[in-house]
């Protein structure tokens, strides 16, 4: 099933959290690499992001949220498509 994820920043990010764009855009990689992530879309002032997933269930897109390194400073929405 697929899932149409929206996630944004909950606020402003930290040099911490900058420090982690390496590791996330690494984790992506590895997921497009699967499969489980079809698509990847921007917002111009990288303030949110769309991503296509491929998962059994919304438990299953959860799990792999909470595994990207920037997720602590992240909140996503989750609709099935």
């Amino acid at each position: 099933m697929r899932f149409m994820v929206e996630t944004h920043f909950t606020q402003l990010p930290s040099a911490d959290a900058l420090a982690l764009i390496p590791a996330e855009m690494e984790h992506g990689a590895r997921l497009d690499q699967q499969g489980v992530r079809e698509h990847l879309f921007l917002a111009a002032d990288n303030s949110c992001g769309w991503q296509v997933l491929q998962a059994a269930s919304v438990a299953e897109v959860e799990r792999i949220l909470a595994e990207f390194p920037l997720a602590p400073f992240v909140t996503s929405t989750i609709t099935p498509l």
